[in-house]
Formats: C-alpha cells, structure tokens, sequence
C-alpha cells in the first residue's frame, strides 16, 4: 500500500489502519488490535517514552531533511567560496583566516573546510 493508492482498493484491515492513523477511529477488529498494542506501548514507562504519532514522526523526518538539505547549501557555499579565494591567489593562510574571520569557524573548522573544498575541487 502506498500514499497513491486509492481507499476502493485497500483491504478492510488497511482501511482500518487508515482510519485509526488519520483520525484514530477504531472499526473493526484490526484496528482492535492496533489500538490495544499502541495503548500497550503508550502505557509502558520505557516505551511510552519513545512512541510517537504519525505526524510526530512526520515532522520529525520533515525537520530532518531540511536541516540536512541546509547543511549541504552550507557545505556547497563554503566550497564555492573557498575555491574562488584560491582561484584569487589567495593562500591557503589567508583562507584560512577568511574563513575564522568572515565564516566564525574556529582553526579545525577553519582548514578542515579548506581541505575539503580542495579535495573536492582537485
């Protein structure tokens, strides 16, 4: 079963699931089931800990993927920029430096950064 499919298609218990995870409506004896294992996991003190909705679940992977994406935007950035200091003639010294000063990275970042970006570069 995917997203895409449509609910005519859909067997009763995948209906019922449906249901009970878009709306928690309990309808039959799948989502019985479903219900009383979920009340189970909730319930219990490690677990209940750690259980999460759908949409919790959603939000969280949506929050993930967006910090992953920024990352890369940064990474990117910082490569493009890196190399068109050294396309400047530019040391790797005063990069460096570029890099603490303009970017607050800290030394480690600072040449790390520049490693990298030349590496990817060469």
């Amino acid at each position: 079963m995917n997203l895409k499919t449509a609910v005519s298609q859909l067997t009763q218990a995948q209906r019922e699931m449906v249901a009970y995870f878009n709306d928690g409506i309990v309808s039959g004896a799948f989502s019985q089931k479903l219900a009383a294992a979920v009340a189970v996991v909730k319930a219990d003190a490690i677990r209940g800990g750690i259980y999460m909705t759908i949409e919790e679940y959603a939000a969280l992977k949506s929050a993930y993927a967006r910090e992953q994406g920024e990352e890369a935007g940064k990474e990117a950035e910082r490569i493009k920029t890196i190399t068109g200091l050294a396309a400047l003639n530019m040391s790797r010294a005063q990069i460096i430096e570029f890099l603490k000063t303009n970017m607050n990275l800290s030394e480690e970042e600072a040449q790390a950064a520049y490693d990298n970006a030349m590496a990817a570069h060469a």
